[in-house]
């Protein structure tokens, strides 16, 4: 049993995938909701501008 577990602990093979695993949850997805909160904001001010150059001169 404690052979097993140590050849488990030594083996590296997984290493590059967990890497890029862990790189993926701290910089992808925290990426990917700022621009989407960004793109909301920014849809919203067109939206906005839009209507406030479309009224009609006082």
């Amino acid at each position: 049993m404690f052979q097993k577990l140590q050849k488990l602990a030594s083996d590296v093979r997984g290493g590059v995938t967990l890497e890029w695993a862990l790189l993926l949850g701290v910089m992808l997805y925290p990426a990917y909701w700022i621009i989407t909160k960004l793109l909301a904001t920014l849809t919203a001010y067109y939206g906005m501008m839009v209507t406030m150059n479309s009224l009609a001169l006082p």
